[in-house]
């Protein structure tokens, strides 16, 4: 009797451990993107990147919770292990020496630069007819390899967030600003700038793929792991490809068509 006591004794200990394994916290944190992480006051963030990582954590059995910082800050956590999965980042060589990246890219972004009203800095690629301008960057994003390897030439601002950089080129402060379309329409219309201010005729400046990154400190890497092989099961069966046509998001690896759908008008910008 005593035997059979202990073997369900040990039997249950290992039932909860193995829930207590699959009840694993993770903290996804980010910035607002419009489209794929957006806070909304008093009520759960929305966007793509919310429902992918809600569809994993249900796969997964993920206790899953979303914190909104500044993009610098929100880098920071994830890269020295305060947080788990860093929402969105583009993938860049610099970057991967402070993150692992789940290989999949979940959305594409064309990066433009945006200038004032008429008429606006002639630009067709080369960056040494730039030479002088004040052009406004957004702290902490990344560019592409092109306009790194010009920054030796450029005048460049750091500026908070897109509305910043946005309201500086509205008043002059700056002659151009260095960001995306999915990230700066919903900014414009938000400011009634639609008519005042737009991207400037020309060559893009980069066409960056963003992603979700762990940490390289452990557990990220295997969280890294995990979160790809499920992001691919949610591929398979057509849940990923879904929730890019809800939130109007092209998946990068899609044909031309559908990456098209990124340029779907925007949702109401959240401030």
């Amino acid at each position: 009797m005593m035997g059979r006591w202990r073997g369900w004794v040990a039997g249950l200990c290992v039932v909860v451990m193995a829930s207590g394994a699959m009840a694993q916290q993770v903290l996804a944190v980010g910035t607002s993107f419009p489209r794929l992480f957006m806070p909304v006051p008093g009520n759960p963030p929305e966007g793509l990147a919310v429902e992918l990582l809600q569809a994993v954590a249900q796969q997964r059995g993920w206790q899953l919770r979303f914190e909104h910082y500044p993009w610098p800050r929100a880098q920071a956590m994830v890269e020295h292990g305060q947080a788990q999965i860093l929402i969105g980042p583009y993938r860049t060589p610099e970057r991967e020496q402070r993150f692992v990246f789940a290989p999949s890219a979940f959305y594409e972004d064309r990066l433009v630069f945006y200038g004032g009203p008429a008429p606006r800095p002639h630009w067709q690629g080369d960056y040494r007819a730039l030479a002088g301008l004040e052009i406004a960057q957004v702290a902490g994003w990344a560019y592409g390899e092109a306009f790194e390897q010009a920054r030796p030439l450029l005048r460049l601002t750091t500026v908070r967030d897109v509305e910043t950089g946005l309201r500086m080129l509205r008043t002059g402060r700056v002659a151009l600003l260095a960001t995306n379309e999915r990230n700066t329409q919903p900014v414009l219309a938000h400011l009634g700038l639609l008519q005042q201010l737009g991207p400037v005729e020309g060559p893009a400046i980069g066409q960056l793929r963003g992603h979700f990154a762990c940490s390289r400190q452990p557990p990220g890497p295997a969280l890294c792991e995990t979160l790809e092989l499920a992001l691919q099961q949610l591929r398979r069966t057509g849940e990923w490809p879904r929730l890019n046509q809800k939130w109007g998001v092209g998946l990068p690896e899609m044909d031309g068509a559908s990456n098209a759908l990124w340029r779907l008008p925007a949702r109401a910008y959240s401030p």
